[in-house]
């Protein structure tokens, strides 16, 4: 069968080898000069199943709030943007029942667990190198009430088969030394012993290599314009470049999969919800961390990648809005020096930002849309590096009309 992807990043990648592995004829379409571009490009490296549960939770609303208008606010929705999100806003505010957020974070966890196993696969599979780091990941807190939160939290993911632990902050600085320079201004942590980091572009540019190797192509510089349809199938992709036909289509293009559903009379719950990174040259630091650091306080994660570290956290609600706010990326460097004040200042700063599609309930969307022969897999939110191997696979098997290896029910476009 003949498929035609319609995005390079994660998701879109990591569905076209798969597609290609079972061996369909497959091509991927997309804008950018090379896969793995636009929120695939610097995002915050981490794959972690222990950051499942959904941003509608209990008490976000209040945050949001309190935070309204300030520009240095870990979530900043902005005024200009509120007429565009209503209808999602609403049904944001319905999944933050407790109920509905445990329910969430159940569903996306499985997705998260069945994704690992999957990427391990891959990556032993395919030889992929792609500055992947010892796992684990701790949780960083630095006053009793967000450390009494965070126990809760790490409650329910124990009650659903993840292995934490709760540390002391010697006990932090035992798992990550480089954390001893701010030993006395911690109060604990979380240790998850499974999660882990990587570089996504270079996770995304090295499976698109295996991909070509098994057949598929790639037509980047082509601008989705719209689409040919017959009855209740699409039949083309309209582009800047012309038509490319297929027997069966894959929606993955992150944030824009909504404005480019609408052409086809879908309304699909993905919001932009714009995302900050730095990325810092480290090479010969002695006192490099090995693995993540999430910092509660700050919202900000640390992550090692080869000689580099890569900084990221925020969330800004500015619509399809792009550009650099220094503000925003200044918290990024203050929060690094805060966890690592003695990391090298001669570093060369790069800053990033990136669009993360995310869904009212945080589930991302997986499945076959109203269009007979169109798939949709998208809305991973901020997980889209720790979901992309394990949706893909399930995408893949679901469009050669197999039954996938995890239960897609909790994450299908009609629920």
């Amino acid at each position: 069968m003949r498929v035609v992807v319609l995005g390079a990043g994660l998701i879109g990648t990591a569905t076209a080898y798969y597609l290609a592995r079972a061996g369909h004829e497959v091509v991927v379409i997309d804008r950018q000069r090379q896969a793995g571009l636009e929120t695939s490009f610097a995002n915050g490296a981490l794959l972690t199943p222990s950051t499942s549960d959904s941003w509608a939770a209990p008490g976000t609303p209040q945050k949001i709030l309190k935070w309204f208008g300030q520009e240095d606010a870990p979530m900043l929705l902005r005024l200009r943007a509120v007429p565009g999100m209503i209808g999602w806003g609403l049904r944001f505010l319905r999944e933050c029942r407790p109920e509905r957020w445990e329910a969430n974070t159940e569903a996306v966890l499985k997705l998260a667990l069945f994704s690992m196993a999957a990427l391990d696969r891959l990556q032993a599979d395919e030889a992929l190198e792609f500055d992947r780091n010892p796992p684990g990941l701790i949780k960083l807190f630095r006053d009793p009430l967000s450390m009494d939160s965070a126990l809760r939290a790490s409650a329910l993911y124990q009650r659903l088969g993840v292995d934490c632990t709760a540390l002391e902050p010697d006990g932090c600085v035992a798992v990550e030394p480089a954390l001893r320079p701010i030993r006395d201004k911690i109060s604990g942590g979380v240790h998850y012993p499974a999660d882990g980091s990587g570089d996504a572009l270079k996770f995304t540019q090295a499976l698109a290599e295996r991909a070509r190797a098994l057949g598929v192509s790639f037509l980047f510089g082509h601008e989705i314009t719209g689409f040919s349809t017959e009855s209740d199938r699409v039949t083309a992709v309209e582009t800047n470049q012309g038509a490319i036909r297929g027997e069966a289509f894959v929606l993955a293009l992150g944030s824009f999969s909504t404005l480019l559903g609408r052409k086809l009379g879908l309304s699909l719950p993905v919001y932009p919800a714009k995302g900050y990174s730095i990325t810092v040259a480290a090479p010969g630091w002695n006192g490099a961390p090995r693995i993540p650091i999430a910092d509660d306080g700050r919202k900000v994660a640390v992550v090692p990648l080869g000689d580099r570290l890569r900084v990221a956290g925020t969330v800004e609600f500015d619509g399809y809005e792009t550009r650099l706010n220094s503000t925003r990326g200044r918290m990024l460097v203050d929060g690094l020096g805060d966890i690592y004040p003695d990391y090298p200042r001669e570093g060369r700063i790069e800053h990033w930002s990136g669009l993360r599609p995310l869904t009212p309930d945080g589930r991302p969307i997986i499945g076959r849309s109203r269009w007979r022969n169109l798939f949709l897999n998208t809305g991973h939110g901020p997980l889209g590096w720790t979901l992309a191997a394990g949706s893909g696979l399930a995408m893949a098997e679901l469009v050669a009309g197999n039954s996938p290896s995890i239960d897609l029910a909790s994450f299908s476009p009609e629920r």
